[in-house]
């Protein structure tokens, strides 16, 4: 199959998600319990949906796809199969987030997630990570899709942190475990705490701005949550919330 054929067929199938996720209702920011606490001030229309999701997605594929092939058109020097990968594994990303998280809840030990999403992060992108943890939190989860969940947040502190003083605790009450991640970076504006989950929402050029909708939908269904604030000493904090087995 040609390329921009499979493009466009992600583009179709990444908008259409999107508003079949608004009209099931996930169009809300959801608190413990499952309670929803604010509803989403972004697109107002199906319409604005539909250009919004086409904006972000145009110009992700532009900066991860389009920039780097004319750029190799341009520098005969640039490796073309490394070029080629780069552009592949952009599309792949984009592929990611149409899946829909869901799959086998089992008991598990939400330590052992939390540490194998570090360590599998910090590999990637030797970056170190503090993680902090008394013992087993046996919970009911998803392990391979909460690991995408950590590693999504884990990026997102060192990216939003400039790479220093991400910690990630994990610990529990009476109904759920729980993981914490810090950062030392500005923390969330109050417009991305209001709108950090909602689909397509970034503050950053080129990015689609589906990290924390998909982490968010993935927990939802494991019947967890995610929260956001600010920490009080600074930096972001971003939680998550399952359940206890």
């Amino acid at each position: 199959m040609e390329p921009m054929i499979v493009i466009s067929i992600l583009i179709i199938a990444v908008v259409g998600g999107f508003l079949i996720g608004k009209h099931s209702g996930e169009g809300r920011l959801v608190g413990k319990k499952g309670s929803s606490v604010r509803p989403i001030t972004g697109a107002k229309t199906e319409d604005e949906a539909f250009e919004l999701a086409l904006f972000r997605i145009g110009g992700y594929l532009r900066k991860n796809v389009d920039r780097p092939l004319s750029s190799a058109l341009k520098d005969r020097q640039l490796p073309l199969r490394r070029v080629a990968e780069d552009a592949v594994a952009a599309i792949a990303d984009l592929n990611f987030f149409l899946e829909d998280g869901s799959g086998e809840i089992d008991e598990d030990d939400l330590t052992r997630i939390v540490k194998e999403a570090v360590r599998d992060y910090e590999a990637d992108w030797n970056i170190s990570i503090r993680l902090s943890a008394t013992g087993p939190v046996r919970v009911r989860t998803n392990a391979e899709n909460l690991l995408d969940v950590l590693y999504l947040i884990l990026h997102n502190a060192a990216v939003f942190g400039h790479e220093k003083g991400v910690v990630a605790t994990v610990s529990r009450d009476e109904e759920w475990g729980k993981v914490l991640v810090q950062d030392e970076g500005p923390g969330f504006t109050p417009e991305a705490l209001y709108r950090a989950h909602e689909p397509f929402y970034t503050t950053v050029e080129g990015n689609l701005g589906l990290g924390l909708s998909y982490a968010r939908k993935v927990v939802e269904l494991q019947k967890g949550w995610v929260r956001l604030r600010n920490g009080p000493g600074g930096g972001a904090e971003v939680e998550v919330g399952v359940p206890l087995a």
